[in-house]
């Protein structure tokens, strides 16, 4: 946070500059600045007045913040959603790869099964179909698995190939799903062909998740 000597302007502006939702908001004009400036005050240590708050969110360069959340949805070209999905931790051991080695030969990836491996220093962490835990847990030793976490649902947005020099793409898909109370268990972004980004929820968000991404597809703001 500022030091004690901060302005309201510095305050504000670090606010700001570290609140993806806020930086969205100012740049669509959708927030009441006196009631950003009184959550200003309620949240940060400076002693600033309000008013001083409300002038310095005014003066604020609102025209400079890129939102980028219109450019992002168009450029989505597909939308996939898969339930009964679940994800497993491993601890990182060096059996660990000739296990996972062993479990991919088992899953049937021609009839649309899923195998996503994000390899940690200590964890690795793997996103597969609910219906193969038996097979990964008879080939994985009990003291390796951390923790199993069932019905989920992953969401695939894919995007033209334009997206990959566009920075802030991701963050304007996982701030759409954050300011719709989506809470995700799981995002990985890869740059294809075609570049994606994955994200893992409950199964109970599963279809707010899509339909706030449906929403953001069709943007034109």
């Amino acid at each position: 946070m500022p030091n004690a000597t901060s302005t309201a302007s510095e305050v504000v502006r670090e606010v700001i500059e570290k609140d993806g939702v806020v930086r969205h908001g100012l740049a669509r004009g959708i927030i009441n600045i006196r009631a950003l400036a009184r959550f200003i005050q309620n949240s940060t240590r400076e002693r600033i007045g309000f008013e001083a708050a409300v002038s310095a969110i005014r003066r604020y360069p609102i025209d400079k913040i890129s939102d980028s959340t219109p450019a992002v949805g168009k450029l989505m070209t597909k939308l996939s959603m898969k339930n009964k999905m679940a994800t497993v931790a491993l601890r990182n051991q060096p059996e660990i790869p000739s296990d996972l080695a062993r479990f991919s030969r088992e899953v049937d990836y021609a009839r649309g099964d899923t195998l996503r491996i994000v390899s940690g220093p200590e964890v690795v962490t793997l996103v597969i179909d609910s219906k193969n835990l038996d097979k990964l847990t008879s080939m994985t030793p009990k003291k390796n698995i951390l923790m199993i976490t069932r019905n989920l649902a992953e969401i695939i947005v894919q995007h033209s190939d334009s997206i990959v020099r566009k920075p802030g793409n991701v963050a304007a898909v996982t701030t759409q799903l954050a300011m719709n109370d989506v809470n995700m268990l799981d995002c990985t972004a890869t740059y294809g062909p075609p570049p994606q980004i994955t994200i893992v929820v409950e199964e109970k968000d599963a279809m707010r998740a899509y339909e706030t991404l449906e929403r953001l597809s069709h943007a034109d703001l």
